[in-house]
């Protein structure tokens, strides 16, 4: 697998270098792998005496025993009712601790696609809500909303608001794009993994119209403007249930 250069930024936020998939990683609390990548990932995590980490529920492939579980809900402006009702995702998270002798645990997303980690220094990203996998228990996770005009389109942007210093670790259906924003930029809502908090954006319908929206087959939009990098994935989850519907029976 090529080295990729890492990306490290003066807004504080860096994205890691691709390492062999036999090869973990060392980071100050952890010590993690990302294997199978980039259409099925696998996020593998090594934990010393003590150590934790804190995902996303139902994220855990498998761990090792005598691993603590402790599971708390998440926090923010309609934490419950943006992510568990019109996200379809959990609300909660998991941490989990390794015993006196460390542990090994297994994370992964429901659907298939990429995981890459991010460092922290200091600073915040916003999140889809779906694209959360997990982050060092110091992270700071907390729901925000994006807008009332994201209720009414195929895919509502629910964002996760992640601060702090440490690892954070982002999954996506689908590969991960980065790209630098310097000026404005427009993405479909779906199709929005993370964006560094240096960057603007407003909802609004795609063609400048709902006429575009409804018959054209595009949902709602994120412009964006301002300097700083945003994450795209290359599919979107209502996209690939869309195509399925149509092969059913009536």
């Amino acid at each position: 697998m090529s080295i990729r250069r890492s990306l490290e930024r003066n807004t504080g936020c860096r994205e890691s270098i691709d390492a062999p998939e036999n090869i973990f990683q060392t980071f100050p609390r952890m010590q993690f792998q990302i294997s199978h990548k980039p259409s099925f990932s696998l996020l593998k995590l090594r934990l010393g005496p003590g150590q934790s980490i804190k995902s996303e529920a139902g994220a855990m492939v498998y761990m090792s025993s005598r691993m603590g579980v402790e599971t708390k809900m998440g926090s923010g402006f309609l934490s419950a009712l943006s992510r568990k009702i019109f996200g379809g995702e959990s609300f909660f998270f998991n941490t989990y601790t390794a015993p006196d002798s460390g542990g090994e645990i297994g994370l992964a997303p429901d659907l298939p696609g990429d995981i890459i980690d991010l460092d922290l220094n200091g600073k915040s990203i916003f999140v889809q809500s779906g694209s959360y996998l997990a982050s060092d228990p110091g992270i700071q996770v907390v729901s925000k909303f994006g807008g009332l005009r994201s209720l009414f389109g195929g895919e509502g942007l629910f964002l996760l608001e992640i601060s702090g210093t440490g690892k954070v670790f982002l999954s996506s259906y689908g590969a991960i794009i980065p790209i630098q924003v310097e000026g404005n930029y427009t993405v479909d809502t779906g199709h929005i993994v993370a964006f560094e908090n240096s960057l603007q954006f407003k909802v609004g319908k795609a063609g400048g119209n709902w006429k575009s929206t409804l018959l054209g087959g595009e949902g709602l939009v994120a412009n964006f403007s301002g300097n700083g990098t945003l994450w795209i994935q290359s599919r979107v989850p209502s996209g690939f249930i869309s195509w399925l519907t149509k092969l059913l029976p009536v």
